[in-house]
């Protein structure tokens, strides 16, 4: 691995938060691959940084007009910009195919594929043995041209995250004993599922109801989310035999170590959220440093571990983050969102320290769009995307002044959330999912494509 430096992150508080949203914009990559690729390095002070000068593009995120009523799909939308629906559950996505999209679309991602398409994966978030990961595959122009599955009969597939070499971590979010709880699975977005060959757990990533994970290759750590009573923020640290030194990615997730993330001023297990904090912890207060605490009974169900100890007198280690969702890494910071207060955290992996950098309670609705926030991605053009569990669903764009733009609101699907927003290599389409549909019903989830544009519309 080449060395890179992180971009060194004012400590003047004045200019951090502004410094940290603009952040986004400094990888100069035009695709998810390259994006993934660029995020290489080593050592402990490492940053992705493409050594090649960044290609001009237009950003259909940049600047874009408000929502105009909304199209036949029931997709509110941005002047220029026009939807299709590309899946439907139990329909089978492509002509004449066999293979039926799977229900309750969750979390997904975009593949660079060789012949200059891309491969769209979705978690089904249903229980065994309806749960599990499929594939859309897209050639050049956008036409679907396969459908598959990658992951199958796992259990309460919600989200799950990208790795920098380019597979899918699939996250199981359930937790039903002490013995029996939700991993992280491995799926290959470029090959359908084999009998002989299948996706692989991987439990020392831990037991519980998993969210989300992201993936920090310079320090050699994956990052994860829990959403339960009690979640916590996880960061799972390789040891050498995990991930060699100098290698580009780790051999296997076996003999780490499993920690959670603990507010130093806090005391344990303490609520994040609690209104006692507010005034150490939020929007517009100081970055906060933390300790990484290890899991105990990193083998077990968390949630039931937690319980235990409670009733034994002892307190779990960590703080609880309510409704810990989705998570990315991107120049050295995690970030993560809390959606039941929503907000959107940002943790310094070089400082250790952390803050709120989006308070949706805060400000007038319409600078503040995103409610209960979810699902986040970051594109190759260096916007935040952050889709919504409820509140109107809409996917919003986060600025750099902390204010939110939507870029899309789904009308008619009231019982249903917005889920698995990605963006094509190419940078010319949005992907998404309505988890239950117009029907309110995980039967009938629906997979949506917005055509972005290429020049600006207003």
């Amino acid at each position: 691995m080449s060395e890179h430096t992180y971009p060194v992150i004012p400590l003047d508080f004045s200019l951090r938060r502004a410094f940290l949203l603009k952040t986004f914009r400094t990888a100069g990559a035009v695709s998810l691959t390259g994006f993934l690729a660029a995020c290489g390095g080593d050592g402990d002070d490492t940053a992705p940084v493409d050594p090649k000068p960044p290609v001009e593009k237009f950003n259909p995120f940049a600047k874009f007009t408000e929502l105009q009523p909304a199209d036949a799909n029931g997709v509110m939308l941005p002047k220029g910009l026009s939807s299709r629906i590309v899946a439907r559950s139990g329909k089978a996505p492509v002509s004449g195919g066999s293979f039926l999209w799977h229900a309750a679309p969750d979390g997904g991602a975009c593949y660079a594929t060789d012949d200059g398409g891309w491969i769209y994966v979705s978690n089904a978030e249903m229980t065994a043995p309806l749960g599990g990961v499929s594939a859309l595959k897209f050639d050049k122009a956008g036409k679907v041209i396969d459908a598959y599955p990658i992951l199958k009969s796992t259990s309460g597939n919600c989200a799950g995250g990208p790795t920098p070499w380019n597979t899918w971590l699939s996250c199981e979010e359930f937790e039903l004993t002490q013995q029996i709880a939700g991993m992280v699975w491995e799926c290959d977005p470029y090959h359908p599922w084999s009998d002989a060959n299948p996706p692989r757990a991987w439990p020392a990533l831990g037991k519980y109801a998993h969210e989300a994970v992201c993936v920090d290759p310079s320090n050699r750590m994956l990052y994860l989310t829990e959403d339960a009573s009690g979640g916590r923020i996880y960061r799972y640290v390789c040891d050498s035999t995990d991930w060699p030194a100098g290698a580009d990615r780790p051999v296997k997730f076996e003999s780490g170590q499993l920690q959670v993330l603990r507010i130093d001023a806090l005391p344990r297990d303490a609520d994040s959220s609690d209104a006692a904090y507010a005034n150490l912890i939020g929007f517009g207060k100081t970055p906060v440093s933390v300790t990484w605490e290890p899991v105990a009974f990193p083998d077990q169900g968390q949630k039931n571990i937690r319980d235990t100890l409670r009733k034994g007198g002892i307190l779990p280690p960590g703080n609880y983050f309510q409704k810990a969702e989705g998570i990315w890494f991107f120049n050295g910071i995690v970030f993560f969102v809390t959606s039941r207060n929503s907000r959107i955290w940002a943790y310094d992996t070089a400082h250790r320290t952390l803050e709120v950098i989006f308070d949706g309670k805060l400000g007038p609705a319409e600078t503040h769009s995103i409610d209960e926030p979810d699902n986040i991605t970051i594109t190759s053009f260096g916007e935040m995307l952050v889709a919504e569990d409820a509140g109107n669903l809409e996917i919003g764009v986060l600025r750099d002044d902390g204010t939110s733009q939507a870029v899309m609101r789904l009308v008619g699907h009231d019982d249903s959330e917005i889920t698995g927003p990605a963006v094509s290599p190419d940078g010319t389409r949005l992907y998404f999912s309505s988890q239950r549909g117009t029907a309110g019903k995980s039967e009938e989830g629906i997979t949506f494509e917005v055509l972005l544009p290429t020049k600006l519309v207003m």
